[in-house]
């Protein structure tokens, strides 16, 4: 890693609770990624599973396929927020990436939502993040659906949460607009984005379905209050992502 510039590197963002089940599918995504460096910022929240004993399993890892990582481990459960506030100030990539630990990426996640960003920002220094459609998963890691976002309007995301929580985002467009505030417990993500998108930050959509997105008995969102007794399908329009 000598001689590595902080501006090549990709922060990964994954912020834990309690979902050990999983984290093995989703660190491994990061590790397949195409693209190199990476840096996972990972946060566990108070976990009382097995989450902190799976990622420390996973260091040696890291380490062979040349993934640089810093963790956080509180001893009580705070809020989402307060887990993505302590990683914004650790991660130092010139862009990041806020990944569940119940989904996964595609392979070419980084890569393909990185040279679009680059694109992007040589033409409009404000474009600040880019959002790509998705696979939606069951609990098995079973795709039965896909999630389609819609094109990035500014009014619109002020006033919808339609935007998915995993994009690739400028880094300093985080760190201009932290801290969020830790007091919100629910569609976190809109506050998120909301509040970049009212700092002057503009969005841009990756038609490409890049990631999994997984639905299971506790993830409690909109997508998952929609899939009902059609598990092939989303049975209303839901915001970020609408039946295809």
């Amino acid at each position: 890693m000598q001689g590595r510039s902080d501006v090549d590197i990709v922060s990964i963002i994954i912020c834990n609770w309690n979902y050990g089940r999983y984290l093995h599918e989703c660190l491994d995504s990061v590790v397949n990624q195409t693209d190199r460096p990476i840096q996972i910022v990972f946060v566990d929240d108070g976990s009382t599973d097995n989450s902190i004993e799976i990622f420390k399993s996973k260091l040696a890892t890291f380490e062979k396929n040349d993934i640089e990582h810093e963790s956080v481990y509180y001893n009580n459960n705070g809020g989402r927020i307060r887990s993505l506030n302590r990683a914004i100030e650790i991660v130092k990539g010139e862009y990041s990436v806020i990944l569940d630990s119940d989904d996964t990426l595609y392979d070419k996640f980084i890569e393909i939502s990185k040279d679009v960003l680059d694109i992007e920002r040589a033409i409009d220094p404000k474009m600040g993040f880019v959002y790509t459609n998705l696979d939606i998963i069951d609990k098995y890691g079973k795709v039965i659906s896909q999630g389609l976002s819609e094109e990035f309007e500014t009014e619109k995301v002020l006033l919808y949460s339609y935007i998915p929580d995993c994009g690739l985002t400028y880094t300093h467009a985080l760190k201009e607009c932290y801290p969020f505030d830790e007091t919100v417990m629910v569609n976190t993500k809109h506050h998120k984005w909301q509040k970049i998108v009212r700092a002057g930050w503009k969005g841009k959509l990756i038609h490409t379905r890049l990631y999994k997105y997984r639905i299971h008995d506790h993830n409690i969102s909109g997508i998952n209050r929609r899939i009902t007794s059609d598990r092939t399908k989303l049975i209303e329009k839901w915001n970020p992502h609408k039946e295809s």
